[in-house]
């Protein structure tokens, strides 16, 4: 009997100026991952093209909503009329969560104490007799 791999699905949610916002994306495989972060294409798209079908093939579900308050559907159309900024922040959220880049520590993060090797008297080499 094999191993069973079951997809994974990533849970964004955004802290920035996007807070509030969550999306449900599917993983990427490897072959896609190096695709979307060299933005070359294959079949002479543009990069950009390439990486929002890309994105709405992988979409499962998202809480946007649009200006009467109505969901915005998770579909190839509706990625395309949203703002870049909104897209791309998606994008980039999505692919660092694929390729396992974790948000930067705290601006309070504790530097630890001095290495005691620095502390430690070393006295000089004698020089080396010739044979």
């Amino acid at each position: 009997m094999g191993y069973k791999r079951n997809p994974k699905v990533y849970h964004l949610k955004f802290q920035d100026e996007y807070e509030g916002l969550e999306v449900m994306v599917r993983s990427l495989s490897m072959g896609q991952l190096i695709k979307a972060r060299s933005g070359k294409s294959d079949d002479g798209k543009d990069g950009t093209e390439e990486l929002i079908e890309l994105l709405a093939e992988r979409l499962v579900s998202w809480n946007l909503e649009d200006e009467d308050g109505m969901p915005v559907p998770p579909t190839l159309e509706a990625i395309k009329g949203e703002d870049n900024d909104l897209v791309f922040a998606i994008i980039n959220h999505w692919t660092d969560a694929v390729s396992g880049v974790k948000a930067p520590l705290p601006e309070s993060s504790p530097s630890g104490e001095p290495s005691p090797v620095e502390s430690i008297p070393m006295a000089p080499l004698s020089e080396s007799l010739a044979s």
